[in-house]
């Protein structure tokens, strides 16, 4: 399958990209909650990056997005943006350590940031009696 973006490696490769450099941000929460985050959003998600060592998914929003700033400083969910932050861009046929939970197509990368922020504190909220 070919990478439906310049910047995606070829094959399973694997590029240590710094957030904010290609257009969008993060959202990282751990794989727990990242698949009720994924339950959630069903097919309203956009592309999401697994990392099988530090068991956690990546979502990429729009960049400074308003409706994931409650999350800025918080214990369980990261929002990372242009704060000399890196992450790993996995190649579209990588399926281990880092890989693509859900494949990024042209009409499918970003992932709203207000569905998402209500998908967070929804799956939260499932797992610890509260939603904060």
């Amino acid at each position: 399958m070919a990478a439906p973006h310049g910047w995606i490696p070829p094959g399973g490769g694997v590029r240590w990209t710094r957030i904010g450099e290609l257009g969008w941000h993060a959202l990282t929460v751990p794989t727990y909650l990242g698949d009720r985050v994924l339950a959630t959003l069903g097919d309203a998600s956009g592309a999401v990056i697994e990392e099988d060592v530090e068991c956690r998914q990546t979502w990429l929003i729009e960049p400074n997005a308003a409706a994931v700033q409650r999350f800025h400083g918080h214990p369980v969910v990261s929002v990372r943006g242009d704060d000399d932050s890196f992450l790993f861009v996995p190649g579209m046929t990588r399926d281990h350590t880092v890989w693509w939970r859900v494949a990024p197509r042209d009409d499918r990368l970003l992932t709203d940031a207000e569905l998402l922020a209500a998908a967070v504190v929804n799956a939260r909220g499932r797992g610890r009696g509260r939603a904060s």
